[in-house]
Order: structure tokens, then sequence, then C-alpha cells
């Protein structure tokens, strides 16, 4: 046999959903001012964020800092420029170096007969 637990007791469904009374404001004024309040109260938590993510910077007007942008913008032309200028150079330089370096000189070729002397023997094989 199995032993049982003690009888479960429901209590009736309508013990467990009490009923709420409806609350009926006069001519709408107290939902009005509800609503109002809520709205308020949304409008400033969405300017406390707004104020927190668009803080400007003190010290320095809203000018001075669009003009420091153009100075970075300045900067960074000046150096392309250093270094395109720099790069040209190395670009003559090595031309100068080539031509020095062939110079007037005519190019030799030389006679088979000096390479044959310099390479060992060629080995022939035929076929019969």
């Amino acid at each position: 046999m199995t032993k049982s637990g003690p009888p479960v007791v429901t209590p009736p469904l309508s013990t467990l959903k009490q009923k709420k009374r409806k609350v009926f404001h006069e001519h709408g004024k107290d939902s009005l001012e509800l609503a109002v309040s809520i709205g308020k109260t949304q409008e400033d938590k969405a300017l406390l964020k707004a104020e927190r993510h668009h803080q400007p910077q003190t010290g320095q007007p809203r000018s001075e800092r669009t003009h420091q942008k153009s100075r970075t913008k300045k900067k960074l032309e000046e150096v392309k420029a250093t270094i395109a200028n720099k790069r040209a150079r190395l670009q003559r330089e090595k031309i100068k170096r080539r031509k020095e370096r062939s110079g007037p000189a005519v190019h030799q070729k030389s006679s088979p007969s000096s390479n044959a002397q310099d390479r060992a023997p060629r080995k022939r094989v035929s076929f019969v």
C-alpha cells in the first residue's frame, strides 16, 4: 500500500479572485493631472539623458573646435606634401645614379669563343 499525504484543500475561485472596484473620476480632471505629471517626468528624463550625451566642452567655443579641425587638415596636407617631395627627390637620385653607373660605356658583347672557354665542354649525345 502507498501512503498518501494529507488531503489538499483548495479555496473556492471566488475568494482567490478579489474584485476590484472601479473608481470614476469627476470630469476626467484627475486623469488629466496624472497624464500631465507623467509627461513632465518623461520629458525631464529625456532632457537629462540628452544633456549627458551632448555636453559642450567647457572653455572651448564651437568655432575654435572647427578651427582646430582645419588646422589638423592643414598639418596633414603639409605632411603629405613633404612625403611627396621626398619620394620625388629619391626618384631623381635613383635616376641620376643609374645614369652615372651606365655612363658613356658601350655595351660590349662577348664573343662566343670566350664564353665557350669559360664553360666546360658540352657533351653531345646521338641516337642511332
